[in-house]
């Protein structure tokens, strides 16, 4: 939605080929972005807070010790690393940053999961901050797989942008 509004702002000028253009750069970064994702995810097989906190006596470390009591606000069924959510978004927003331009870009985005709570952005590399911690609050991921998520989406997207949408002739 945000890379819609985007392109109907007439004060970016964005026309027809241009926006074709921008989600095909949106969408193959994004599904690159994702393949690399959940290749990672499967070949680490890291364990979720959920269960490092809960199961902290097998982790091989004597200083640490279990709550079988905690539980995380959200929780998935495959490995934690690296997160997903944050490959997808580090993917998205880079190719966001590298089309228009600059990172300075004033946005809104709309949750369709909290009763259409509105969050206001000055800059494409704001929500991303955002998204990192809310995962971590929510007990969904250690940082280290959020902020290695959003490096990989930025990645493929780099690459993509550098390899594959290039002029022709």
């Amino acid at each position: 939605r945000v890379a819609r509004d985007l392109v109907k702002d007439p004060s970016y000028g964005v026309d027809l080929d241009e926006s074709a253009l921008l989600f095909g750069m949106l969408n193959l970064s994004v599904a690159d972005a994702s393949i690399n994702c959940w290749n990672d995810k499967y070949h680490f097989d890291f364990w979720r807070p959920r269960q490092a906190i809960r199961e902290a006596d097998a982790d091989g470390n004597r200083k640490t010790e279990p709550d079988s009591s905690w539980t995380a606000l959200l929780t998935a069924p495959y490995p934690e690393h690296p997160s997903g959510h944050m490959c997808q978004d580090g993917a998205l927003l880079t190719v966001l940053r590298s089309f228009f331009g600059r990172d300075k870009i004033s946005f809104s985005v709309t949750s369709s999961q909290f009763g259409g709570e509105t969050r206001d952005f000055e800059r494409f590399s704001e929500p991303l901050k955002e998204i990192v911690e809310a995962r971590i609050w929510a007990g969904l991921h250690f940082r280290t797989a959020d902020v290695q998520g959003a490096e990989l989406g930025e990645n493929v997207a780099n690459f993509a942008m550098e390899n594959y949408f290039q002029p022709l002739g």
